[in-house]
């Protein structure tokens, strides 16, 4: 009966322990995204010819786990990213569900090029 007990509690403590995890990691992704989501009012606050080094000062740190491949599959243009353009992905605040899910600035020899908003193909 003892060793029955002991397994249960093993196995008790590994789900605990694992939905634990889980928690933390979908928490500190939540956490991740709000600290890099900008307004409607921020992104249109960014013009066009402005220094990249404006841009990013005005606005929080970047997202940085975005893989382009996920967001624009095969599509070698990144859906009319500017050619040679680099390109970072903001979060929208507030997200509301039934807009784009992210604001991409691209910039182009230090200056930006480009922003527009992106929806995840995936998700839609």
């Amino acid at each position: 009966m003892r060793k029955v007990l002991i397994g249960i509690a093993v196995v008790l403590t590994v789900l605990c322990g694992g939905l634990g995890w889980v928690a933390y990691r979908w928490i500190d992704a939540g956490l991740d995204l709000s600290k890099a989501s900008i307004t409607r009012a921020e992104f249109d606050a960014q013009k066009e010819g402005a220094a990249q080094t404006q841009v990013l000062t005005a606005l929080p740190e970047p997202l940085t786990d975005i893989e382009e491949k996920d967001l624009y599959g095969g599509d070698s243009g990144r859906k009319g990213a500017p050619a040679g353009a680099t390109c970072v992905y903001y979060g929208i605040s507030p997200l509301t569900g039934d807009g784009p899910d992210l604001w991409r600035f691209c910039f182009v020899d230090g200056k930006l090029a480009e922003k527009s908003a992106v929806t995840i193909a995936a998700q839609r």
